[in-house]
C-alpha cells in the first residue's frame, strides 16, 4: 500500500507537466498563427486601398476626359477635334498654369489698358501687347478685330479646344477674352488671345547679332531646326483638321532660355462666319498647297540657318539656292565658301551636305516634289545623327 501510494504520489505531477508543456506549446503556435493572419489581413487590406484609390483615380481621368470630349461635341463640328490628339501631344508643354477665361477688365489692366510702351508689333491676325497677371506672370496678348459676325459660344468653343494643344514647339496659349457689341451682345467684335510670353529673343536676333551669333554653332542650329519642324508637325497632324499657312519666318521663331524653338503666330484658326462648321471650311481643298507652303518657308529657314543670310525676298532666296546647288558639285571646298563662317569647323561634312540637298528640295518651285514634314523630320535626325557621331568619334577629317 505504501508503495501503491508513492506511486500515486509521484506520477500525477509528471503528468501535469507534460500537459502544461503541450498547452504552451500550443499557446505559442496560435500566437505565431495569430500574428500571420492577422499580418496577411492587413496586408491584404493595404492592397485593396491602393487598388481601389488607383481606380478611382483612372476613373476620374476617364470622366474629365469624358467630360472634354462632351463639351467638344456640344457645338454642331467643333474647328478642331481634340480626340484625335494623343495625351501624350496634350501634356507635352509642362509647367504652364491652367487655361483659363479672362475678363476684359484683366485684359485691360494687363496691358495698362494697351499702353503704346507694351505695344509688341503686329500681324496679319492682329495687334500683340506685352502684359502682366496679376500673379506676376509675363503674357503677350494678342488683339484680334473681327471682321465678320461671330456667335461668342461659337468662339468659346473653338478656344477651349484650341487651348488643349501645347506643345513644347509652340508659344502655347493660356487664355481668351471675348468682347461684343454693346448694342449688340449676341455679336462677337474681338477677341483677345492671351499666349505664354517668351523673352530670350527670336532666331533672327541670334543669327544676326555677333554676340549672340556665336552661340549657335551647327549642332544648336540644327537642334532649332528639328524643333520647328516638330512644332509644324503637330499643327499638321496633331489636330484635325490640321492648321496650315503659319507663317514660319525667321522672325517667328522664338528661342527661351535653353534655346529651343517655339513657333509664334502660328494660325489660330477661327470660323469664317456665324454659323460655320469649320474655320477652314473654305480651305480644305487648298490645303495640300497650305501643307507645301509651310515646307517651303521651312526651307527658308534652313538656307537662312545654313548661310546665316537673312534673304527675304525671292530674287535672293533663288540666288542663294543656286549658289547652294552649285557648292554640292564642287565638294567640300565649294560648299565651305557658302556656309555662315561662324560655324566653320563645329560640323561634319556629311551633316552639312544632307541638310543643304534637303533645303534645296524643299525650296522646289513646284510643290508637289516638296517633301511631306515627316521626310522633313526624317533627314534632319539623320543629319544630326551623322553630326554626333562625328562628334563622338574626334574624327578631324571630314569637319570644314
Amino acid at each position: 500500500m505504501e508503495g501503491f501510494k508513492e506511486a500515486l504520489a509521484v506520477k500525477p505531477p509528471v503528468r501535469k507537466k507534460e500537459q502544461e508543456s503541450g498547452i504552451n506549446i500550443g499557446l505559442i503556435l496560435g500566437i505565431i498563427g495569430g500574428v500571420i493572419v492577422i499580418a496577411g489581413g492587413l496586408v491584404l487590406l493595404i492592397l485593396i486601398i491602393v487598388r481601389r484609390r488607383s481606380e478611382t483615380t483612372e476613373d476620374a481621368n476617364y470622366e474629365r476626359s469624358i467630360a472634354d470630349k462632351m463639351s467638344v461635341r456640344s457645338s454642331p463640328k467643333p474647328a478642331i477635334d481634340s480626340r484625335r490628339v494623343p495625351q501624350t501631344m496634350r501634356s507635352a508643354a509642362i509647367g504652364l498654369p491652367r487655361y483659363r477665361v479672362f475678363s476684359l477688365e484683366e485684359i485691360e489692366d494687363a496691358t495698362n489698358n494697351f499702353d503704346s510702351s507694351n505695344f509688341m508689333g503686329e500681324d496679319s491676325q492682329g495687334q500683340l501687347y506685352k502684359g502682366w497677371l496679376v500673379d506676376g506672370l509675363v503674357v503677350a496678348v494678342k488683339c484680334l478685330k473681327l471682321k465678320q459676325k461671330h456667335l461668342p459660344q461659337n468662339l468659346m468653343q473653338h478656344m477651349e479646344v484650341l487651348s488643349k494643344l501645347r506643345h513644347r514647339h509652340l508659344v502655347s496659349v493660356l487664355g481668351h477674352c471675348i468682347v461684343t457689341y454693346q448694342d449688340h451682345p449676341n455679336t462677337a467684335s474681338t477677341v483677345f488671345v492671351v499666349f505664354e510670353h517668351i523673352s530670350n529673343g527670336s532666331l533672327r536676333e541670334y543669327l544676326t547679332d555677333w554676340r549672340k551669333k556665336e552661340i549657335l554653332k551647327w549642332p544648336q542650329r540644327m537642334a532649332i531646326t528639328i524643333g520647328a519642324a516638330r512644332g509644324i508637325q503637330f499643327l499638321h497632324t496633331g489636330i484635325a483638321p490640321g492648321i496650315y499657312g503659319n507663317d514660319l519666318k525667321i522672325d517667328n521663331i522664338l528661342l527661351d532660355e535653353t534655346l529651343t524653338a517655339k513657333i509664334s503666330n502660328y494660325n489660330i484658326p477661327l470660323p469664317l462666319k456665324t454659323g460655320s462648321e469649320s474655320p477652314l471650311a473654305n480651305r480644305l481643298s487648298s490645303d495640300d498647297i497650305a501643307e507645301k507652303e509651310d515646307i517651303y518657308q521651312l526651307g527658308i529657314l534652313l538656307l537662312q540657318v545654313i548661310t546665316g543670310k537673312m534673304a527675304t525676298f525671292t530674287s535672293e532666296l533663288d540666288e542663294l539656292k543656286l549658289e547652294l546647288e552649285k557648292s554640292l558639285a564642287e565638294g567640300p571646298s565649294g560648299l565651305r565658301n557658302v556656309i555662315d563662317p561662324s560655324i566653320r569647323g563645329t560640323f561634319a561634312y556629311e551633316s552639312m551636305r544632307t541638310t543643304v540637298q534637303f533645303a534645296i528640295n524643299c525650296l522646289s518651285k513646284d510643290s508637289t516634289k516638296r517633301p511631306s514634314i515627316e521626310d522633313v523630320l526624317w533627314n534632319l535626325q539623320y543629319s544630326i545623327q551623322v553630326q554626333e557621331g562625328w562628334n563622338s568619334s574626334g574624327n578631324l577629317a571630314t569637319h570644314m
